[in-house]
């Protein structure tokens, strides 16, 4: 039977501590950045206490997505490029207009657009395109050997 401190001792050698620590330090941080947006909204704009949470919560949650994705671009690519120009073309394009006076055209395109988007992910960001030292693994980073 083991005791609790030979449990915690095999929680922390393995790192699982580290993983749950900065997984909240980054959520705080997402937090802590949309604060200022949160308080411009109530305390400054006057939009009431629902309203200004929904919208930060909104920015929260897109942040977060794209959040993932630009880790994606990273461990597929390797590259710190992939996610910078990522960052910069989703600065420049904005989120999506979900309301337009041709909406059957609209609709149309934001489908067409996502569908693209979800068939080239994986074939546009195959490691095999942005480096050549995959030392026959799978992926650049070699988590394919750690088995």
């Amino acid at each position: 039977m083991h005791t609790q401190e030979e449990d915690s001792s095999v929680f922390f050698s393995q790192g699982l501590y580290e993983v749950g620590l900065e997984s909240g330090v980054y959520c705080y941080h997402c937090f802590a950045a949309h604060l200022n947006h949160f308080l411009e909204l109530y305390c400054q704009q006057r939009y009431s206490f629902i309203k200004a949470s929904m919208i930060v919560g909104l920015q929260l949650g897109y942040t977060v997505i794209f959040g993932f994705y630009a880790s994606f671009l990273f461990m597929r690519t390797g590259h710190l490029l992939a996610p910078i120009v990522a960052h910069i073309f989703c600065n420049m394009m904005g989120l999506p207009v979900l309301s337009a006076r041709n909406k059957g055209l609209t609709s149309v395109a934001f489908v067409a657009g996502v569908a693209g988007f979800l068939w080239f992910l994986f074939p546009a960001t195959h490691p095999d395109l942005y480096n050549d030292r995959t030392d026959s693994c799978r992926c650049w980073h070699g988590y394919c050997r750690w088995n």
